[in-house]
């Protein structure tokens, strides 16, 4: 079992050292060729499309046992997905790092290893005390398209991705939703789907008024979204605020090294890709939930999780603070064990954006769906049309 762990874990390490950090990883061509794909987007065939009627195309349902179901040893954490009032979409972040293809099969082994135990357990299981979880599967891009060198190839398989992430959106929304109030979830790609799914099908749409908020957590995205892009979306300032949007990218106190966020990360307006250089990034903190840069000390830190081969274990209370700087998250080096070993190069700690702060998250999901539970009730009905 601790093998298969490890395995999983050093799965995800490569995946976000290459997504995420880049920096260190595009200079070596050593690593550029072990992720890239041996033959343009065009010349590949994409794997088969997912089925979102099919429940073996989502990784997560309400109506079954999953690793999303987990939940940590403390009383007050249960599953409460059978009662809940209000559904979480969940974007998963990549989990597929091989070079025979620009985009994962839905069913291969290893990205699916790693979903489940990691992705799920850590990530997707912080909403189930307030939320049924719906996550799809779909054919998310591999690492290797996040290479700017493969910038024309990567943006292709991106959108493959996307789209799937859309399709099954529309899917959940027209058969599964049923009218009820809503969150959007993601980390990493993930996010970066999860801000052009905002721009495409909630935003400026009916379904703005029963989204409960959005957390995209672990890409960089640019505050400018907010005046160019987002009509209804806000970004999240107070715990309790409804129909917004937070999100974080958390680094080390010291020795960090974010450039990246700004240098490889970016977003298509009108169909323009923009790098981040020279804007400013969301950031907000999780355990302050506003976008101040006042520090929140670790006595505000409800529990964190440290990555184990175990089922979800006792949160670890007060382990870090953070704040944010420039439109990153700063917190301070985790006092405990199972939180050091996989900071990335550049002091990031991509891999713990919810571990560290997994308590906070889920009680702020609580406060998001109290407090939108107890406002007006919106018009409920299908999504618009495209």
């Amino acid at each position: 079992m601790a093998r298969i762990f490890l395995y999983i874990v050093a799965g995800l390490v490569v995946a976000a050292v290459v997504a995420i950090t880049l920096l260190a990883a595009f200079k070596d061509e050593l690593s550029y060729w072990a992720m890239t794909p041996g033959e343009p987007f065009v010349a590949m065939t994409p794997p088969a499309e997912p089925n979102y009627a099919d429940p073996a195309s989502w990784a997560a349902l309400p109506t079954r046992r999953d690793a999303a179901d987990q939940v940590p040893k403390t009383p007050e954490a249960a599953d409460r997905q059978a009662t809940a009032q209000v559904d979480v979409f969940f974007i998963a972040p990549t989990t597929y790092y091989n070079r025979t293809g620009w985009n994962a099969p839905i069913d291969d082994e290893d990205a699916r290893g790693r979903l489940d135990g990691f992705v799920l357990k850590y990530q997707a299981s912080a909403f189930n005390g307030s939320a049924k979880v719906y996550a799809p599967l779909y054919r998310q891009a591999t690492l290797g398209a996040f290479f700017p060198k493969n910038r024309a190839d990567g943006d292709k398989a991106l959108d493959l991705a996307y789209q799937d992430v859309r399709r099954a959106f529309r899917h959940y929304m027209e058969n599964d939703n049923k009218g009820r109030p809503f969150i959007l979830a993601a980390h990493s790609q993930g996010s970066r789907h999860l801000s052009y799914l905002l721009r495409d099908e909630v935003d400026g749409t009916p379904l703005v008024a029963r989204m409960v908020a959005a957390y995209a957590v672990g890409f960089a995205l640019p505050t400018d979204l907010f005046s160019r892009v987002y009509k209804d979306i806000k970004p999240c300032t107070t715990p309790a605020q409804t129909g917004c949007l937070a999100s974080w990218n958390s680094f080390a106190v010291q020795d960090a090294d974010p450039t990246g966020l700004f240098d490889n990360v970016g977003f298509r307006y009108d169909g323009v890709y923009e790098a981040n250089r020279g804007k400013t990034l969301l950031c907000v903190n999780p355990l302050r939930w506003d976008t101040s840069e006042q520090t929140a000390p670790a006595a505000l830190n409800l529990g964190a999780l440290p990555t184990t081969d175990e089922p979800l274990g006792t949160p670890d209370p007060r382990i870090t603070g953070a704040y944010c700087k420039d439109g990153v998250l700063y917190a301070s080096p985790p006092d405990g064990k199972g939180y050091s070993g996989l900071v990335l190069p550049g002091g990031n700690y991509h891999i713990y954006d919810y571990n560290l702060f997994y308590m906070n998250i889920r009680r702020n999901v609580a406060q998001r769906v109290e407090a939108f539970l107890a406002g007006p009730k919106p018009a409920t009905g299908p999504p618009a049309a495209p």
